[in-house]
């Protein structure tokens, strides 16, 4: 069903096409050696005169043809064949055109000298390979959109089910000794289950429902982590009416708590989040210690991912530096928020 944002984005698209065709092709007439002389009135004729109109026709079919014809199936067979045929025979019908209209030329008096063969194949070339590049990145898009989509796809299945384990069983304890975290603590981890499958399924999420989701990682992962175990976070800012892409911040803390918690060993964890007008920072850093061999293997799988993700998400618009020293590993994130 079509609602009304798809109805003035089709209106908006029609627009801008109509614009952008009227301006192409009336171009050649700022051109015209004959403007002074007959002024807008023989302009206006002179883009009307049948051969010119049958010509901007063929043009305007020849693109949107290609565009959602001729493309696609040379994309979906390729085969270059069906390219070169396709290619013969709108060359062909070119021709065909400008030849059952060549008496016209003879006794049009104004025309532009240089609205003649060579203009005509020149916007010929153009029509086909601006076809050709659009539908090429119209399909690279959308190729990106479907990575991107099955990769938050993908991210909101992994609640990481060791830290879903750990917590479950620091639920569990806590219900034991009838501790009053408890409910608290189902609420916590219900909401962030809510979260990654409910409310991440756009392109871009509230930074407050996200920076919430944070939280309550961090407050669950807290009951589980010894005391002695030193842990900072601060968010300053507001972060009302902002929006991120989700889940491009919480690797980085899942990494801080993976490869920084050692009950055994001094732990240190710092994370600050700083919220700007259009932009956000977030800087976590962590004392290294010893961990799982099973949890080492899959040490910087997680940061590698949202790199990428951020490549695509946030070109030029963000920066993203990791130190991995030999005691410490620290991580300054910068991004333009939308």
């Amino acid at each position: 069903m079509t609602n009304n944002n798809d109805i003035t984005q089709i209106l908006k698209n029609v627009g801008i096409h109509t614009i952008c065709w009227v301006a192409f092709l009336f171009l050649p007439e700022l051109f015209n050696e004959h403007l002074s002389e007959f002024g807008l009135v023989g302009v206006a004729e002179d883009f009307i005169y049948p051969p010119r109109v049958a010509n901007n026709t063929f043009f305007i079919a020849l693109f949107y043809f290609s565009y959602f014809k001729a493309v696609p199936s040379y994309y979906v067979y390729r085969k270059f064949i069906f390219l070169a045929v396709y290619v013969f025979t709108a060359f062909t019908v070119f021709l065909m055109i400008n030849y059952l209209f060549k008496p016209f030329s003879h006794s049009h008096h104004h025309q532009s000298s240089i609205l003649g063969p060579s203009y005509n194949l020149f916007m010929f070339i153009i029509c086909l390979i601006s076809s050709f590049a659009m539908r090429t990145y119209t399909n690279w898009r959308s190729v990106y959109e479907e990575k991107l989509n099955a990769e938050i796809s993908f991210l909101k299945a992994q609640i990481n089910p060791h830290f879903l384990f750990n917590t479950l069983n620091s639920i569990y304890s806590l219900t034991i000794t009838k501790s009053d975290d408890a409910p608290e603590a189902v609420l916590k981890l219900s909401g962030m289950m809510r979260y990654a499958v409910s409310d991440t399924g756009n392109r871009y999420v509230s930074l407050e429902k996200e920076l919430d989701y944070i939280l309550n990682y961090i407050e669950l992962q807290k009951l589980r982590l010894d005391k002695n175990i030193i842990f900072n976070y601060s968010i300053t800012g507001s972060a009302f009416g902002k929006k991120l892409a989700p889940f491009v911040l919480i690797p980085f803390i899942e990494n801080a708590f993976k490869h920084g918690v050692n009950a055994e060993q001094e732990s240190n964890i710092n994370i600050n989040i700083e919220i700007a007008e259009a932009s956000m920072q977030m800087q976590v850093w962590n004392r290294k210690v010893t961990i799982y061999k099973s949890e080492e293997n899959s040490t910087g799988t997680g940061i590698i991912n949202t790199r990428t993700r951020l490549q695509m998400l946030y070109p030029g618009k963000h920066v993203l530096t990791i130190h991995d020293r030999e005691t410490d590993f620290s991580v300054l994130l910068k991004i333009d928020l939308v």
